[in-house]
């Protein structure tokens, strides 16, 4: 089994979480799922059979069909395909209540003018989460452009996946210096994809960090 992708795409007013992995040769699928908020918008599923009857398998042949999948998804995120509500009722209804509220949209349209110090998470060192295990989160709150801290931001952990819905495993604050550490129980390893979601927002917008829980 070959190391996938994960890539967060931000298109319009949200941010699309992009995940694609080999299911190994014993299910020669490559699988790329499209999460918005936590929850699955969209899969896509390719296949590698025909490649089964050369020997010896080169990885590497593996590994570009996984690249080109992951970035043609990217590039439908990019193209405008999910920017419609689906017409199916439970994905319209994902659709609303994951879309951000006009004001952070408007924050980050000026963001990306380059006129509004808006809310950045950031990380002093990888967020590596195993299943089962009892993990420490530390991350810092600032502002994008004066990278000074934002004390007082609000932050939700939730843990995602792919086959049940998000459940919440703790909430906090920032400290005076944008500081949050904690630390949250994960489960033992189980089926699906699963993932810790971390958000944080306050009156200059909102940002989020996510790390896929390995085993």
């Amino acid at each position: 089994m070959i190391t996938g992708y994960n890539t967060d795409v931000r298109h319009g007013n949200r941010i699309f979480h992009v995940q694609t992995e080999d299911k190994g040769v014993a299910n020669p699928k490559i699988e790329t799922l499209i999460y918005v908020g936590g929850e699955i918008l969209d899969s896509y599923r390719g296949t590698y059979e025909d490649l089964l009857a050369e020997f010896p398998l080169q990885e590497g042949v593996i590994q570009a069909r996984m690249d080109d999948q992951h970035k043609s998804v990217i590039r439908d995120i990019k193209n405008g395909k999910y920017d419609t509500t689906p017409n199916d009722p439970l994905l319209a209804e994902r659709s609303v209540f994951n879309d951000k509220p006009l004001d952070q949209a408007i924050l980050e349209y000026l963001q990306q003018e380059g006129d509004t110090d808006t809310l950045e998470m950031v990380l002093d060192e990888p967020m590596l989460p195993k299943f089962g295990e009892l993990f420490q989160v530390r991350i810092r709150a600032r502002l994008c452009v004066s990278q000074n801290p934002v004390p007082g931001a609000d932050v939700t952990i939730r843990l995602i996946s792919s086959l049940k819905k998000a459940t919440t495993l703790t909430t906090g604050r920032t400290d005076a210096e944008g500081q949050f550490t904690t630390k949250v129980e994960l489960p033992p390893s189980q089926p699906g994809h699963c993932a810790l979601l971390i958000a944080c927002a306050s009156e200059f917008g909102n940002d989020e960090i996510r790390a896929l829980i390995t085993a």
